[in-house]
């Protein structure tokens, strides 16, 4: 069982998305040792009318968790560089799955996350790769209107 983790890294994703929460599908992070990891139920909100959930719901949900695990378990945020998924076995509309994130590589200028998305019977589905360009406080800077960086974000910058 995890722990959520803190939201404070929220603030850097509203300062480059301009929203705190660009997927808008409100997903809660828990920190379990090295992954992190969300629940989704695939409902209706997510998915429209179709009957698997479509490839833009699985790709912000990798994002999200990309930077949620970035945040808890290197202390950094970061904008997405490139992201990779293979798509193994369809997501259905009405249940509910689990993506857990890990670290995969960190070159420094470069975080390397992977997602993997479990089914209710815990089949892997997804597996995703996104790369993170970790920021420095001096990038935020110059990202801010008023030229400073927020005082929630400063455990997050170099």
């Amino acid at each position: 069982m995890g722990r959520p983790i803190s939201i404070e890294y929220t603030a850097g994703r509203r300062i480059l998305t301009g929203v705190a929460d660009p997927s808008g599908l409100r997903l809660v992070f828990e920190l379990d040792g090295n992954r992190v990891f969300c629940h989704v139920e695939a409902n209706d909100n997510i998915c429209g009318r179709a009957k698997v959930v479509p490839a833009g719901a699985v790709q912000a949900v990798a994002d999200d968790l990309a930077h949620a695990t970035v945040a808890a378990l290197k202390k950094r945020i970061g904008v997405t560089r490139e992201s990779r998924i293979r798509f193994l076995k369809p997501l259905y509309v009405g249940e509910h799955f689990r993506a857990d994130g890990t670290i995969f590589r960190d070159t420094g200028d470069i975080v390397v996350v992977q997602a993997r998305f479990m089914n209710k019977r815990e089949q892997l589905c997804v597996e995703a790769e996104t790369e993170v360009f970790p920021l420095s406080a001096e990038q935020v800077r110059r990202m801010t209107p008023d030229g400073m960086v927020p005082p929630e974000l400063k455990k997050y910058l170099p």
